[in-house]
């Protein structure tokens, strides 16, 4: 598809992906009344209202995380949602909004500061910036770019290529948000009969990556997505929204229907929701939670996930704890990275399909 700018012809796919704009680049370069063809859902995929059902989001008060109530709310949504929301972390929500600020600040840069981080040429070997999910493999391409950090025990400086104008939020923002994370894992993983130490840490948060994600505002957001559904590979994710900003996020409802709850941005709250990886070693006792991402006409949006999963090569299967009683394994034994991570990238957003492709008839 072509579109006409006031200085050229534009083809949208080299433009967004091989001229490594983006979608950023592109509403910036050019007035959109419609939605260019790259990125309109198939109808199948188009999210209406009346899939939306009048739900809540657990929003659960850690101020003391020895209260059993804390432990027991934190299962339970684990359990039948997926996703909840907590306050009272910690966390002032000044420090949040630093992290928002910074995001931004960086989709505000000029295109040719944020070219330095495009996937595959990145100045950084720990940062990098691309566009949809899987772009060169997807017939539709999701409205969002987004900025990927990963958090290197492994190297000392880790973060100094990246920008002056954002590095120390997020480094700031990976230590603030482990102990949280850490503490969630705890209260879950006690839960199964089991506990996280020295010997598994690695296996269930031992890889820590942080995204800026950035939805510009769509000119027909009723064609678009800006993330597909999706379930996260990692073991937890842990995300801030925008404050101000209109719902944008929504988490399915039930395995069984095409229903779906907004998880509304709340001032200071933290999303948190349970990846594949939890899944898989609870044995289905947590559930994983299809999610997806809103677009729209009259304003851009940012969140900022950060992802905790295991190391590459950490070989995941149910817990052994939860075997003992006669159980029956749900998911056969993978090695993460060669296996898991391998299938996931391999295609567009599916939903659970891969969660799927390894459980056990």
């Amino acid at each position: 598809m072509t579109l006409t700018s006031s200085e050229d012809e534009i083809d949208v796919r080299d433009f967004v992906l091989n001229k490594r704009n983006g979608v950023k680049g592109l509403v910036d370069f050019v007035t959109l009344n419609t939605l260019p063809s790259p990125y309109i859902q198939p109808p199948h995929e188009r999210f209406t209202s009346d899939k939306i059902i009048s739900s809540h989001v657990p929003v659960i008060d850690v101020s003391d995380w020895l209260d059993p109530r804390v432990a027991r709310e934190i299962c339970d949504a684990a359990a039948k949602l997926g996703v909840f929301q907590i306050v009272n972390h910690g966390i002032a929500p000044e420090e949040l909004k630093a992290v928002i600020a910074a995001a931004r600040g960086f989709f505000e840069l000029p295109a040719d500061e944020r070219k330095r981080y495009w996937k595959g040429s990145s100045v950084s070997e720990t940062a990098w910036l691309t566009t949809s999910f899987t772009p060169y493999k997807e017939s539709v391409l999701e409205w969002r770019d987004f900025f990927k950090f990963q958090y290197s025990r492994q190297e000392y400086d880790f973060a100094a290529t990246w920008p002056s104008l954002c590095k120390e939020q997020v480094v700031h923002h990976f230590d603030r948000m482990k102990p949280i994370t850490k503490k969630i894992l705890n209260i879950l993983i006690n839960n199964l009969n089991s506990i996280v130490d020295e010997s598994n840490e690695d296996s269930l948060m031992g890889t820590m990556r942080m995204n800026f994600n950035y939805y510009p505002e769509c000119p027909e957001p009723n064609l678009a997505i800006g993330t597909g559904r999706h379930t996260d590979i990692n073991t937890l994710t842990l995300l801030i929204q925008e404050d101000g900003v209109v719902s944008s996020l929504y988490g399915r409802a039930s395995e069984h229907e095409d229903k779906w709850v907004d998880v509304p941005p709340i001032p200071g709250a933290i999303v948190v929701n349970v990846g594949d990886v939890l899944q898989i070693l609870s044995n289905d006792k947590y559930r994983s939670v299809e999610h997806c991402v809103l677009v729209h006409k009259g304003c851009s949006r940012i969140s900022v996930p950060i992802f905790y999963g295991p190391v590459d090569d950490t070989v995941i299967e149910p817990l052994p704890e939860l075997l003992k009683n006669n159980e029956v394994a749900r998911y056969r034994k993978i090695v993460y990275s060669s296996n898991y991570l391998k299938d996931v990238f391999g295609r567009p957003h599916d939903g659970k399909k891969t969660l799927g492709s390894i459980k056990l008839p």
